[in-house]
């Protein structure tokens, strides 16, 4: 009997030696192991380090970030410019603008109630060389904040948002009132906003990119939608819809991501006091030794190697977007459950894997509004939608977009005065132009995961 245990003791103590020295071994060649995987990509064109994320330099007087009314919207104190304070509607008043993307118009009734006024205008005339300003900022050549070089601070990007908002509602307002000039200045001066963001290195700036398109397309497809635009403003309109790309601007946004998970850990490895690793409220260190280090180097690793695989759903070469690609951040944690030696990676690894799907959808009904603006085009000069998309090209279209999940042609039927245009959507099925909702009542919404991208339009 004691023989008997003897031997099972053995066996136990036997397997843990040998984990035991997998895991000293594997922990010990952390560092090693880490720089190979980093040297790899580089080798296939990844990009490390701050100063290789950044934006290039930008001369003061064109640097958008650098404009007056602009600089002082950058509050790292949490204090905004009074006038770009001065551009915010009552809460009230933003909770009640609509959704274009399921084909809802705004209620400028409302809205002007939630102002205390029957008029808008009183609103927004005082406002008047406030936007005056921030549309002169937007059209500088170029936009670099001054944190962005410096080790990927972020730059305190207060009152955008709201900005964009209220001007959203002047446009809306100006469109209704038959003045499209002015609501289509108000449109582009939002669109070259967003355009300055795309070059930041920082995940906040791409999502504030496409939250301020998303409130100033409410504008362009409001104006499409009731045939205002002339045939000279679709025409500045699709090419400025054609020039937005949201793939770059995520997948750089995933690069710089990686890099503070890098600038950190690396940090804690090393034991350098800065910058500091927070974990749980308190600047975290790793023990000395060789060992400590590469426990903290391949925690690193398991992170870099999720970040990657964000970056690798999108491919802006192709312009395309691979949902097989990706692993749900819960996945990924599950994958991870069993090792404790990798808990820092574990905490670490950010539920964000839904950007790709959010940034996807936003690029689809951009470039299906390219279409649309081709469409309008030909309506225009021949009285009616073409029978077929090919016939929008060379004239309205040089080349026409594809799926940007499956990469075929976008489903396209003329009914009558109107039109369907659509794609497959994340789950690459293609649903015969039928969206999908989750909710009930007031909570209703679009489900972007699945039905499919269906361009909002009267026929539908």
């Amino acid at each position: 009997m004691r023989a008997w245990l003897l031997g099972i003791l053995m066996v136990i103590g036997g397997v843990a030696l040998v984990l035991g020295l997998w895991l000293l071994g594997y922990h010990l060649s952390g560092k090693w192991a880490f720089q190979r995987w980093q040297a790899q990509r580089i080798a296939v064109g990844d990009r490390f380090g701050w100063q290789a994320l950044a934006p290039p330099r930008v001369p003061a007087d064109q640097n958008f970030a650098e404009a007056p009314l602009v600089k002082g919207s950058i509050a790292p104190d949490g204090v905004v410019d009074a006038r770009f304070a001065a551009l915010t509607l009552p809460n009230g008043a933003q909770n009640r603008l609509a959704n274009w993307m399921e084909g809802q118009r705004d209620d400028l009734n409302t809205i002007a109630r939630a102002c205390g006024t029957a008029d808008l205008q009183t609103v927004f005339k005082p406002l008047e060389p406030i936007f005056r300003e921030l549309d002169q900022a937007t059209r500088r050549n170029g936009c670099c904040f001054p944190d962005s070089c410096q080790n990927g601070g972020i730059p305190a990007l207060l009152g955008f948002r709201a900005a964009m908002r209220t001007l959203r509602v002047r446009a809306i307002a100006s469109l209704r009132a038959g003045q499209a000039d002015q609501a289509f200045a108000d449109l582009q001066t939002g669109l070259r906003l967003a355009d300055h963001l795309k070059a930041e290195p920082h995940l906040i700036s791409a999502l504030l990119r496409v939250a301020i398109l998303n409130i100033t397309l409410q504008v362009a497809w409001e104006g499409l939608e009731d045939h205002r635009w002339s045939a000279s403003q679709l025409a500045t309109l699709q090419a400025d819809l054609a020039r937005i790309d949201l793939l770059p601007n995520l997948k750089l946004a995933w690069q710089a991501e990686r890099e503070f998970g890098i600038t950190a850990l690396t940090a804690l490895a090393e034991n350098r006091s800065t910058p500091s690793f927070e974990l749980e409220g308190r600047s975290a260190k790793a023990w000395p030794g060789p060992l400590g280090r590469g426990w903290a180097y391949r925690n690193l690793l398991m992170y870099c190697r999720y970040m990657t695989t964000l970056m690798e759903a999108q491919d802006p070469q192709t312009h395309r977007v691979h949902p097989d690609r990706i692993i749900s951040g819960a996945a990924w944690d599950r994958s991870l459950r069993y090792r404790f030696d990798l808990s820092l990676a574990r905490i670490g690894i950010p539920a964000l894997s839904d950007q790709v799907q959010r940034f996807a959808r936003l690029q689809a009904f951009i470039d299906e509004g390219v279409v649309v603006c081709a469409l309008e085009r030909h309506r225009l000069e021949k009285g009616q939608y073409p029978e077929r998309l090919e016939a929008l090209a060379p004239a309205y279209l040089q080349a026409l977009p594809h799926d940007l999940v499956t990469g075929g042609s976008l489903p396209y039927t003329r009914k009558g005065e109107s039109f369907a245009l659509y794609q497959v959507g994340w789950d690459g099925q293609d649903n015969d132009g039928i969206m999908a909702w989750t909710g009930e009542g007031r909570e209703r919404k679009l489900d972007p995961t699945r039905g499919d991208w269906i361009w909002p339009h009267a026929s539908r």
